[in-house]
């Protein structure tokens, strides 16, 4: 099973959920319940203040029954035309405990954590301490000789042709990675120099590109990954409840565990970090979104090299684009919307923004197909509302 699924198979409108997964045993749900009872009552004509309306009526209603199954739970935040028009959650972080998630709630970000590990990067390009058309074995020693035409740039944009070490992951393999971490795969990967295809001539998403990435930002900044990341982000933006998978956990977190049962995924920890290994929660992420479109995160160049194609070669089978760090559709490409997704067992997450029709989104959650529909749902919402299907 792939990785990158379209919501619209359950019909939704909208663009590429690009998952991390561990094995090839997720299916997502697709059997929504039709919640959409209100749907007949949105025209073109409808005022923001009835959308907004409309919206929070039928989104806590869906919450409402979330809270009522005690189990585990959705984080919901929107931003519209400036103003933050949603900010709710329901479920159980931790169901032995009984503790609710709420804003502060920590998440696995999954595959989500892209887009900042691309921002770090991009951050050390913008103050001159590397440059995007640098060799991979520039900053990483002892990669393959085969490597060294790959750049920043290639990993950034799924263009590098590193195989994806999380593909085609079986029952029987999936024990090989418990404890997996970078410094594991770099060993993997000196022995084995083997290349999907030559650096550059083709887009294929590899979970494989953005621990190489990690490992950059690692020894361009002189730190840990997470040293890095909180101080070059979270710290000066005041992310107080964002960390990466090997550092401990922060002393006031309340971690939304796994289905609210477990650390574990699939029985298993993986420990690799770029690709995925961020944790963050609502509150942290909202502080991070707005200020990474406010220019407070990268410089404007930067960000407009980020969420422009990297390549004109898709890198998703339904013709979906990569830029650096974000999922561009291929459908309606001039409203210039990025997002990215995660799936990571339990762990589904989801940052997007439209700035088209200025909206941007958050959708975290720790119950996997459990809660699928009741994201989908909230997801329906706000494109149904805010992102232009009516």
């Amino acid at each position: 099973m792939t990785w990158c699924q379209r919501l619209s198979a359950c019909g939704l409108k909208s663009w590429t959920v690009v998952c991390h997964g561990i094995g090839g045993w997720f299916a997502m749900v697709c059997c929504v319940m039709p919640l959409h009872a209100h749907a007949t009552e949105i025209s073109p004509e409808t005022s923001k203040e009835e959308r907004i309306a409309i919206f929070r009526l039928n989104v806590d209603k869906i919450l409402r029954q979330l809270d009522a199954r005690q189990g585990p739970g959705l984080a919901v935040w929107v931003e519209w035309e400036g103003e933050v028009i949603y900010n709710n959650w329901a479920g159980l972080a931790q169901r032995d405990q009984r503790i609710p998630i709420d804003g502060n709630t920590v998440f696995e970000l999954a595959s989500a954590s892209k887009p900042m590990t691309a921002a770090a990067v991009m951050q050390l390009a913008d103050s001159g301490v590397l440059k995007l058309d640098d060799s991979v074995n520039q900053w990483v020693p002892g990669l393959p000789s085969e490597w060294t035409g790959i750049t920043v740039q290639h990993l950034l944009t799924q263009s590098a042709g590193v195989p994806d070490y999380m593909r085609q992951i079986t029952a029987a393999t999936l024990m090989e990675l418990d404890g997996l971490t970078n410094d594991k795969l770099l060993k993997r990967w000196r022995t084995d120099p083997r290349l999907n295809f030559s650096p550059g001539s083709q887009a294929q998403y590899s979970n494989s590109n953005y621990v190489l990435l990690a490992e950059i930002v690692t020894n361009a900044c002189g730190k840990s990954f997470g040293e890095c990341l909180r101080q070059g982000m979270f710290e000066p933006l005041g992310m107080t409840r964002s960390r990466v998978e090997t550092q401990p956990r922060l002393l006031d977190e309340t971690l939304a565990l796994n289905y609210a049962a477990t650390q574990r995924t699939k029985g298993i920890q993986l420990r690799t970090e770029g690709p995925t290994g961020i944790y963050s929660s609502l509150s942290d992420i909202a502080i991070w979104l707005r200020a990474y479109q406010d220019g407070r995160v990268v410089s404007p160049d930067s960000h407009a090299r980020m969420t422009q194609p990297g390549t004109a070669n898709p890198a998703f089978e339904n013709g979906d684009l990569y830029g650096m760090g974000w999922v561009l559709s291929s459908e309606k490409p001039s409203h210039g919307a990025y997002a990215h997704a995660g799936q990571k067992d339990g762990y589904r997450t989801l940052i997007r923004a439209n700035p088209h029709y200025r909206v941007s989104y958050i959708l975290l959650s720790n119950g996997g197909d459990f809660v699928q529909p009741v994201s989908n749902e909230v997801h329906y919402w706000i494109q149904e509302l805010f992102e232009g299907s009516i």
